[in-house]
């Protein structure tokens, strides 16, 4: 089976971003015998710079993947040249595929709609299945987050989002309120999958020397309790209040912020101006390399504005720290307090609530070693249940094949 799979943000292990597609594409073609043309964007927006030739080169060739790496308009902030940016990748992608010989099934992934809509019309004219993976719910989220109000492209946004799940032969779902959101859409819910985030088992394998390498990396002490966030720095992410818990830690305890973001500046300014000594705001670090820093922290935090759009977010980083075997301190109410608590994985901290954090930080900090260790063990069961992604993948592909024989 030949599959184009199109994410604007996807990238290898050894690039810091989102490696969802790279891995899914990965397994298809070295379990599944698939030939996969996976579409990325040689500029990488979390870092706002191209994918250097040595980057390219660091990634070992996999027989039956192909990568593509098209140009987008660079920007370095969140302003009309990103839109810009996003519909440049979209363009590029429809006409690089016009000319490439036609694939049997066309994956095209959001968050942006302008790539979703190019799929759909590149898999209309080559007249094959068409697949939309929703990532994040456009425009809905851009509205409630404030982003977007100007009315006359809210009404083309979501025009085009009802055009995509009304045309898409099947969509995939990364969380349960996005199928429901979905269907109360009309839209058959026959068609829609759940294929949630996950992790590569056997991808990575801890050892003590790499967890007291990599405390020394971010200058935190062996005996000090060490809270890790691991993800983007945006306005959705609300770390403001990460930052500010760090007034109210107990002594001995740090924070560590990873990552990069359009808020990064302004969270450095902040820490600067309260003095926050248990504050730290690192660089952004590739996949391969988020695990061992992860490793060396002794819990994870989850946080994202107090807002109904993240009700129903299933981040990558819950998978990354229950895979990992770290207690999770959640700032977000409904999905993924629910899976932390029914798991018994962490602790609900409350939203946007400097304060609680801090005193969730503490509560994990006494725990006992038989309570980390059943933490560790209820994450990785709960990772084998809905979070191998081998197992999550193989379903992806049972779903195209089936939309390809059904197509024949």
């Amino acid at each position: 089976m030949k599959i184009w799979l199109a994410n604007h943000y996807a990238v290898p292990p050894n690039i810091a971003g989102i490696t969802r597609h790279y891995e899914l594409a990965k397994e298809w073609a070295e379990e599944e015998g698939a030939e996969v043309d996976l579409w990325m964007s040689r500029f990488v927006h979390p870092r706002r710079s191209w994918v250097t030739e040595e980057e390219k080169q660091a990634i070992p060739p996999v027989k039956g993947l192909r990568l593509n790496w098209l140009w987008s308009f660079p920007h370095k902030v969140n302003d009309f040249r990103r839109m810009i940016n996003m519909a440049s990748f979209a363009v590029v992608f429809f006409l690089q595929g016009l000319f490439k010989k036609r694939p049997d099934v066309l994956i095209a992934s959001s968050p942006h709609l302008f790539l979703a809509f190019s799929g759909w019309m590149l898999a209309a004219i080559k007249r094959v299945p068409f697949v939309f993976e929703v990532r994040d719910l456009w425009p809905d989220s851009l509205i409630k987050m404030g982003g977007l109000t100007n009315k006359h492209i809210i009404r083309i946004l979501t025009w085009m989002e009802n055009h995509l799940y009304r045309k898409a032969d099947q969509i995939i779902v990364l969380t349960d309120h996005q199928r429901t959101f979905i269907t109360d859409r009309g839209i058959d819910p026959s068609k829609i999958e759940l294929i949630p985030n996950g992790v590569v088992l056997g991808s990575w394998e801890p050892t003590l020397e790499t967890r007291d390498e990599f405390r020394k990396r971010m200058g935190i002490p062996e005996n000090e309790f060490l809270a890790v966030y691991t993800g983007a720095h945006g306005p959705a992410n609300a770390l403001e209040y990460v930052v500010r818990a760090g007034q109210y830690l107990e002594p001995g305890t740090s924070i560590v912020l990873i990552g990069d973001g359009p808020e990064k500046e302004k969270l450095v300014r902040l820490r600067e101006e309260l003095g926050l000594a248990n504050v730290h705001l690192l660089d952004p670090v590739a996949k391969s390399e988020i695990f061992d820093y992860t490793y060396a922290a002794d819990c994870g935090i989850i946080s994202l504005a107090d807002n109904e759009v993240f009700r129903g977010a299933r981040p990558n980083k819950l998978f990354d720290y229950t895979f990992l075997g770290k207690p999770i301190v959640s700032t977000v109410d409904g999905e993924v307090r629910e899976i932390v608590e029914k798991n018994e994985v962490g602790i609900f901290a409350g939203a946007e609530n400097p304060e609680g954090l801090a005193a969730a930080i503490g509560q994990v900090r006494q725990y006992s070693e038989e309570k980390k260790a059943q933490i560790a063990a209820n994450g990785l069961d709960y990772i084998d249940r809905e979070g191998d992604r081998k197992k999550l993948a193989h379903a992806f592909y049972l779903r195209l094949k089936k939309l390809v024989s059904k197509e024949k």
